[in-house]
């Protein structure tokens, strides 16, 4: 009875989360990271991991210190000739805010690295959610509140009851701005050697034509193929309805018509193995 009534009251609970961190099946985005995604899959999912596990460690530390001094000299600090406690109270709760965003972002870059997935769908469908919008509002409210503090804190002549907000306002805006250039430095690196590596013969992305798109196969989805391997598209996400059209590449890989067809007209390999359509193969894909 008592598990029953959980799994009742966590079901809508889990639900709403994942309509607001997650869009709608085929629903598209037009954020720049998909691009990025889109140019180098790899490359781009170490750049993702590191940003969004960096990012993680720094909300919870300014969250947390912001938290514990403020808890301590909260009432002292009101003899400062800026407000320093009000911009270190906005800053704590603009960096915990963003946590649960960049921890779902981790986690589901993560997973579809593991299982194999698109790492385009998943970004896709995170970056068009509700979530990620909101996110993107605040990060705009957090720099406008960045520069704000940066002026107080120039300004800032004495405080003489609690000297120590200066030092930890002035370590916070240095972890944030760190942060930033980490950033900036892990994205160079990596698509930096991605580029070299391309011009050494990597391949290119290129389209395919309509006539190869047309020419692949068009297989229709039985219920009773449910169980086996591949009865999910890895491009949307979702599972294969009965009678659903499917669209069969050269390397046996099984995708939504709609969805593969779409992917092939930006690019002409597989989501999954990146075996080029106009190029045979004699891999199945259950060897892969």
């Amino acid at each position: 009875m008592k598990q029953t009534l959980l799994h009742h009251l966590w079901h809508p609970i889990a639900q709403a989360g994942r309509q607001f961190f997650f869009a709608a099946a085929g629903q598209q985005s037009d954020d720049h990271l998909v691009e990025v995604v889109r140019r180098d899959p790899e490359a781009a999912t170490r750049l993702i991991q590191s940003i969004a596990l960096f990012s993680i460690i720094g909300n919870l530390a300014i969250g947390t210190a912001c938290a514990t001094f403020l808890s301590l000299y909260w009432s002292r600090c009101d003899e400062c000739d800026r407000p320093l406690r009000w911009w270190l109270l906005a800053q704590g709760l603009l960096q915990l805010n963003q946590l649960p965003v960049r921890l779902v972002l981790y986690l589901s870059v993560r997973s579809a690295e593991l299982n194999g997935s698109s790492v385009e769908a998943c970004i896709t469908s995170l970056t068009a959610s509700p979530a990620w919008r909101t996110s993107k509002r605040v990060a705009l409210v957090q720099y406008g509140w960045f520069v704000l503090g940066m002026v107080w804190w120039m300004h800032t002549e004495s405080c003489p009851g609690c000297p120590g907000i200066s030092k930890l306002t002035a370590s916070i805006m240095l972890l944030v701005a760190t942060r930033a250039v980490a950033a900036l430095m892990v994205f160079r690196m990596l698509f930096s050697e991605n580029g070299r590596e391309g011009d050494e013969g990597a391949p290119k992305v290129m389209a395919a034509t309509p006539s190869q798109i047309a020419e692949l196969p068009v297989v229709r989805f039985e219920a009773d193929n449910r169980s086996e391997p591949g009865a999910t598209c890895s491009i949307c996400l979702c599972e294969y309805e009965d009678g659903a059209l499917l669209r069969k590449l050269p390397c046996n890989h099984h995708f939504h018509r709609r969805c593969v067809d779409k992917w092939l007209q930006r690019s002409k390999r597989c989501p999954l193995c990146v075996h080029a359509v106009d190029e045979p193969c004699s891999r199945t894909a259950g060897a892969d």
